[in-house]
């Protein structure tokens, strides 16, 4: 935003405290040269309002105790709609009173002037057709392209999901999707065309602008079109084996005793003390590996998040950034991804086994490690805790129809991670 309208610098700040009652706790200093510019305009640009929109508030209330008017203040959020039901009094009044901006569709990127080119315009050069048509299949919107009517929809937390479009020319489909600008959109492409040449992944036509642009596939989702549990192990052993020989990484992730802490806390939030202390308590009795390995995990293993092509081979889309979301998991061992597809596919304990040995295969051919089948189990209810909270706070931002989709996928997680727990009581009690 900075670069398009020719300002300085932008200046990064956090704010910290409850996440409903964000404050700002900044040296004055930073904005010296233009606190007392009566005619400075200060450009306050961030992806909420969420539930409360406490964080832009928590800017404003800062600036205007260093005495900026409330006519030199602007906002740039991410959507037109209102803070949520958290905000406060004070939070809508700041809503109501400051100027806002908001990029409503990429089919004008820049409001400068006519002359700037548009999403379509950069679309149609990387894809070399001029007659391509751009359409916004953001929010839960791509569901129409793969399913009959919502009664089947999937569950979706609309406002989390990157901006998403679907580009048309004659027969030929693209997939647009905002993946990062700089060093962070370059590495998404990489992974992706990695992925494709893997043959996991769809084709990368090209990155531009921040978009990544793949080829459209043409096929049924997993949840539509199942195929039988023992090609389904084999596809996802290959699929979860190559990402853990190709895409370990030095980043870090959560700890596993700070994923051991998120589940209690969620299990205290959803089941109570009761259930919680239990929990806490078989954690405390296992012996975590101290040097885990590292690796981009998938994240997103979901049924819906697969395409079953005409030759039965299965495709992942979105496969290369929900190991850097913003949230507490990162990057983490495959034993990750091993324990949401054991609970997302509903597999039997030997079909979880059969997985786990494929990959141990393909891993000892390059490493000299395998996969820790109890750190498997020591994750499974961390990854159940984290889609428990995940989808419970979806709930809470969605209303009518994607309430109560979001409101079912979290009684989903609520009751596998009773299931977990009533099977520790009845091993502990044997």
């Amino acid at each position: 935003m900075a670069a398009a309208i020719g300002a300085p610098a932008p200046l990064s700040v956090r704010p910290v405290g409850h996440p409903f009652q964000r404050q700002i706790r900044a040296d004055p200093d930073v904005i010296a040269p233009w606190r007392h510019d009566p005619s400075a305009s200060f450009a306050i640009v961030d992806e909420g309002p969420g539930l409360s929109g406490s964080s832009v508030n928590a800017v404003v209330r800062w600036l205007r105790e260093m005495g900026i008017a409330i006519e030199q203040i602007h906002l740039f959020p991410s959507h037109s709609g209102e803070p949520g039901r958290e905000a406060s009094r004070e939070i809508r009044r700041t809503w109501s009173y400051c100027r806002k901006h908001v990029a409503a569709s990429f089919e004008r990127t820049f409001a400068i002037g006519p002359h700037m080119p548009a999403l379509r315009d950069w679309v149609a050069e990387a894809v070399g057709n001029s007659e391509v048509i751009v359409t916004d299949i953001s929010g839960g919107t791509w569901r129409d392209l793969h399913y009959a009517n919502e009664a089947e929809w999937p569950a979706s937390w609309r406002a989390r999901e990157a901006q998403k479009f679907l580009a048309v020319a004659g027969e030929a489909r693209w997939l647009v999707k905002f993946a990062g600008l700089g060093a962070t959109g370059q590495r998404k492409s990489s992974t992706a065309v990695m992925l494709h040449k893997a043959g996991f992944g769809p084709e990368v036509v090209g990155l531009c602008h921040g978009f990544l642009i793949e080829r459209w596939i043409d096929g049924t989702t997993l949840d539509g079109a199942p195929i039988s549990n023992r090609d389904l192990v084999v596809e996802l052993g290959r699929y979860l084996a190559w990402r853990a020989i190709h895409l370990h990484t030095s980043e870090e992730g959560a700890s596993l005793s700070a994923l051991a802490d998120m589940a209690t806390h969620n299990a205290a939030e959803a089941l109570g003390s009761v259930r919680a202390a239990e929990l806490r308590e078989w954690f405390s009795q296992q012996t975590p590996p101290k040097h885990a390995r590292r690796v981009e995990i998938d994240g997103r293993l979901h049924p819906w998040e697969f395409i079953v092509c005409a030759d039965r081979k299965l495709v992942k889309t979105d496969a290369v950034d929900h190991c850097v979301a913003h949230d507490l998991i990162g990057c983490q061992p495959v034993e990750w991804d091993v324990a949401a597809v054991r609970f997302e596919h509903a597999l039997s304990a030997s079909e979880s086994d059969t997985l786990a040995g494929y990959i141990e295969e393909q891993l000892r051919t390059t490493f000299q490690r395998g996969i820790d089948v109890e750190l498997i189990d020591y994750l499974q209810p961390c990854y159940l805790a984290f889609q428990l909270g995940f989808w419970s706070l979806a709930a809470q931002s969605e209303h009518g129809g994607e309430k109560a989709r979001t409101q079912k996928a979290a009684k989903r997680y609520r009751e596998g991670l009773v299931r977990f727990l009533d099977d520790l009581r009845r091993r502990s009690r044997a």
